[in-house]
């Protein structure tokens, strides 16, 4: 019934936009989200600049996947570029939903994107990952870092936390302090996406993965993800009661009330942390890379990219709106608007990191070029799904650790053809 009224969400907000498409130059497709809200800004200026009509469709972030699948299994051309999480990459290059950027690149005398874009931020664009062609082009540079009190952190003995070990000590200690009322650590339980965004840098701390390199082997149930496990369980036992329904507000929502130490977050909550209207915390809380486990941390790279459908009817006004969305003073601009950015000049510009609200910039460029895609698979949703339900349900103790494992290995086998 959930997929079934999804799909009649996507045909209905299809509908609205072929009815805006029809005084539209070109027709994006966006989140309901400050990513969305930033290249709709960016939008309505290009609109005032060139005389351009840019008909801007927002949706929750499940039905942003869900409209641009039917438009492209329908080939409507309704939409003309979509704004998209980087795990759905495969999916759409795959199924011959995305355009090749090649040609217009070579059309525009360029070879390619410029290489002031970060080397990482550029790897996700392509498919297959790093080494196919250009299917899309980043905008906004998301990747997770470690947010902690280092206040706190020191009382507990610990300085900046380079490993899991490091994490574990200073929170046990400030959890058992805090007596039920402050906790060492926090995450995201709750069931698909947030348990497994958590626990992926965990995961590919103890030299853990998915699949093996070429994605013909599941490689979930093996000892390093044993050893992943081990580390996020101690992690539950020094978090709050009832984190297996924790998402990110709930997550947050502790941090900026100083009732948690330490958490992996997305940098999408600094301004939050910052707004003395809405934390305890303004200025207290310190940014550091993914600590490191058996091998060295890496955080989970969660860009908003933007790609052309291939059944659109706009394909050349498209490639310049992109272009001129990804410039660097548009990138510029899009950062002050409150996203991060994919460019070095940003994250360098003293402009900008002069200013208390990006004083994580150095920490989330470090982030991102040391961060990891999750799996490229074109399957992805449900892999994630599948995962995460296990996954929740070891951090509830309604199976162990090893079960958990032992069933996302099968589930995951089942979902991939891959026995």
């Amino acid at each position: 019934m959930v997929r079934k009224f999804c799909l009649a969400l996507a045909v209905a907000a299809s509908a609205l936009a072929i009815a805006g498409a029809a005084w539209a130059d070109f027709t994006i497709l966006v989140p309901s989200s400050a990513e969305g809200d930033g290249l709709r800004a960016a939008a309505a200026d290009y609109s005032k600049m060139k005389g351009t009509k840019v008909e801007i469709v927002q949706a929750p972030y499940a039905n942003v996947f869900e409209q641009a699948a039917n438009a492209g299994a329908t080939k409507s051309g309704v939409f003309d570029i979509i704004l998209m999480d980087d795990p759905w990459i495969p999916f759409f290059a795959e199924n011959g939903h995305l355009e090749d950027l090649t040609p217009y690149f070579k059309n525009a005398g360029m070879e390619g994107p410029d290489d002031d874009f970060l080397s990482k931020s550029l790897a996700i664009c392509r498919n297959p990952y790093n080494t196919g062609p250009y299917v899309c082009l980043p905008y906004v540079g998301n990747a997770q870092m470690f947010f902690y009190d280092p206040i706190k952190f020191k009382e507990a003995g610990v300085e900046t936390p380079k490993t899991w070990d490091d994490v574990l000590k200073a929170s046990k200690a400030l959890t058992e302090a805090g007596v039920g009322r402050y906790f060492g650590y926090v995450f995201r339980g709750g069931q698909g996406n947030p348990v497994v965004a958590d626990f992926m840098p965990i995961f590919w701390s103890y030299g853990a993965d998915l699949f093996n390199a070429d994605r013909s082997k599941v490689t979930i149930d093996t000892p390093e993800g044993a050893a992943a496990m081990k580390t996020f369980m101690a992690l539950r036992d020094v978090s709050p009661k009832g984190v297996e329904s924790y998402n990110a507000n709930e997550v947050g929502t502790a941090l900026a009330a100083g009732t948690a130490a330490s958490s992996i977050n997305w940098p999408d909550w600094v301004a939050t942390f910052e707004d003395p209207s809405q934390s305890r915390m303004v200025g207290k809380i310190s940014h550091s890379p993914i600590p490191a486990g058996t091998k060295p941390g890496s955080s989970e790279i969660g860009h908003w990219t933007m790609g052309i459908m291939t059944a659109s009817k706009n394909k050349q006004e498209a490639f310049d709106f992109m272009i001129w969305a990804t410039s660097p003073e548009q990138i510029k601009i899009s950062a002050e608007r409150g996203n991060p950015p994919v460019r070095t000049s940003t994250f360098t510009d003293p402009e900008l990191t002069k200013q208390e609200q990006f004083r994580h910039y150095p920490v989330l460029m470090e982030a991102i070029q040391a961060s990891t895609p999750r799996p490229r698979h074109p399957k992805w949703p449900e892999i994630e799904n599948a995962f995460g339900i296990e996954l929740s349900k070891a951090v509830a103790g309604t199976i162990t650790p090893e079960e958990a494992l032992k069933n996302s290995q099968a589930a995951v086998e089942e979902i991939t053809g891959l026995k």
